[in-house]
């Protein structure tokens, strides 16, 4: 599939939850929630068009952040290795589902706020699958080719192939196994547990990396 027929199609997948939302329309109240506390409750409203027109720009982001990553042999400063093109597509799908999703979320968050249809353990339904996409991306990363655009961007892996490869290959591992573990404990936690939990994982997960490609670059 071409890239152009590749934007398309993932353009019409963006437009599923923007179509779910408009088919809800005339049930929700002229006020919708926009905004959510950690423990996903609501503390902003704005008018059901504001809403509608930020899951529009999400999927503009969608579209842009595909195109971008699509050609990015072309727009990479760095260029030293090209990414093969099977990356660059799988990851720009990985990207359009996990956005979509999201925006899809928002969507049933606002019906089981505004039209009390409530989904039993939301909160921990989100947070699984935002470690499912780290868990996707950790796959992809053990293939990635030094860049500017996507991986782990420090001055020392940007500086070294070697460093790149290693931390990348760590990186891949503990992306996977620690959101593998993080999704274990989110669904043995309280509800209430699930985003603290989450967000503290995530910032152990990408510190770690990070500091064992210091360590490589102290090492050399």
């Amino acid at each position: 599939m071409k890239n152009r027929e590749t934007l398309i199609l993932q353009w019409l997948i963006t437009l599923i939850p923007v179509v779910y939302y408009l088919s809800l329309w005339k049930l929700l109240p002229d006020k919708v929630p926009t905004h959510y506390n950690f423990n996903l409750k609501p503390d902003d409203f704005q008018s059901k068009e504001f809403m509608l027109g930020i899951l529009i720009f999400m999927g503009l982001v969608v579209v842009g952040s595909s195109a971008a990553i699509l050609n990015g042999n072309s727009i990479d400063p760095k260029r030293q290795t090209a990414q093969s093109d099977s990356i660059l597509k799988i990851t720009s799908w990985v990207v359009t589902i996990f956005i979509t999703g999201i925006m899809l979320m928002i969507v049933l968050m606002t019906k089981n706020y505004c039209i009390k249809q409530p989904i039993e353990s939301f909160e921990k339904i989100i947070f699984i699958v935002l470690c499912l996409f780290f868990i996707c991306l950790g796959f992809l990363m053990k293939n990635v080719q030094p860049n500017y655009f996507f991986g782990i961007r420090t001055p020392w892996t940007l500086a070294s192939e070697d460093n790149w490869k290693q931390s990348h290959h760590f990186a891949s591992k503990v992306w996977v196994w620690g959101n593998i573990l993080l999704v274990t404990a989110i669904l043995t936690m309280p509800n209430n547990y699930a985003g603290p939990l989450f967000i503290a994982g995530i910032i152990i997960l990408t510190i770690i990396p990070v500091y064992y490609s210091y360590r490589l670059y102290s090492k050399e």
